[in-house]
């Protein structure tokens, strides 16, 4: 009589969505899907709604990252993913390799102000807060400019007739 056995696998793998895969790697979902379309990750797990990735696509994301960072082209990562044999990333003069660097984030708060037809005035609104009456100083003058002096009485409202 044989004996049968049967084996029961513990999958301990976090699977994860586009969006917790996006969060985990610092990228957007799009950068994402790019990466999947130009076959530099592996097309997630699953079918449909089903779809999911695991660690493996999350260490690839950071693999593609890293050889980026060392001035890489996505030609040249797609390569040495496929064992593919490439040149070493462009070196400066002075000898050392030239990572990539991405720029810093910022964000500013600007007040835009419609001037004339066709005319904006951009204020740093952290640097200038000037008085309604003053901007409305500046619009009349602007206009007078624009108009060579020969404004229309009434055109000062934004209806476009000017």
């Amino acid at each position: 009589m044989r004996q049968l056995m049967s084996y029961s696998w513990v999958v301990d793998e976090k699977v994860m969505n586009i969006a917790e895969l996006a969060v985990a790697a610092g990228l957007s979902r799009r950068a994402i899907r790019f990466y999947v379309q130009r076959g530099l990750l592996s097309p997630p797990l699953g079918r449909g709604r089903g779809r999911h990735y695991n660690q493996s696509h999350l260490q690839q994301l950071q693999r593609i990252r890293q050889l980026q960072t060392a001035g890489h082209s996505l030609e040249a990562i797609r390569k040495i993913q496929t064992g593919q044999a490439v040149e070493p990333p462009e070196v400066p003069g002075d000898g050392r390799t030239r990572p990539r660097v991405r720029p810093t984030l910022t964000a500013a708060l600007w007040s835009r102000f419609e001037m004339a037809d066709g005319v904006e005035l951009l204020l740093d609104a952290t640097r200038y807060n000037p008085e309604v009456k003053n901007l409305l100083a500046v619009q009349h003058v602007i206009r007078e400019l624009l108009t060579g002096g020969n404004e229309k009485p009434g055109s000062e409202s934004n209806d476009g007739d000017s």
